[in-house]
């Protein structure tokens, strides 16, 4: 279900996005970002993780695969799917095991969308006509979870 899109006029606004869905986050939900090379996955989810675990730096894991940052309210995982070959290598590094108590960010999750859970909220990042926009795509769930953020989007 479509939950929402919005121009990523700034830096600030992507952090401010990040920032409070950070706040919203609670162990098992998953974060699963779609978009091109450079659009801003990365930039996001350290702006994400920076407000959950304070201040931490927060490389891309493009070549470690997966990053764990502790937190107060469950870890937090940081996983980018770039170098993924063959889906089923998700079971190889044990990953699916964390889901339910952990919190996971996901770049390039189309490559292992076959094992992410349904009730995810999917964020596509988008570059076109010199500006990026954000969209959210989620189940009833993540609507009703996110309604005042979404409403507070808006106005923003």
């Amino acid at each position: 279900m479509n939950l929402g899109k919005f121009h990523l006029n700034s830096v600030s606004r992507t952090k401010n996005i990040a920032y409070n869905l950070s706040k919203l986050s609670k162990a098992g939900d998953m974060f699963a970002l779609y978009g091109e090379i450079g659009v801003g996955k990365t930039t996001f989810a350290k702006y994400f993780i920076n407000q959950a675990a304070e201040k931490v730096m927060v490389p891309s894991p493009s070549y470690n695969i997966y990053f764990r940052y502790e937190c107060s309210k469950a870890p937090i995982y940081h996983m980018d799917a770039w170098r993924i070959k063959n889906s089923n290598e998700v079971i190889n590094l044990g990953i699916t095991d964390y889901f339910r108590e952990s919190i996971f960010i996901i770049e390039w999750a189309d490559k292992i969308e076959t094992y992410l859970p349904d009730s995810r909220l999917r964020i596509n990042i988008e570059y076109n006509n010199n500006f990026r926009t954000i969209s959210f795509y989620g189940n009833r769930t993540w609507k009703r979870r996110l309604d005042n953020f979404l409403k507070r989007e808006l106005v923003e």
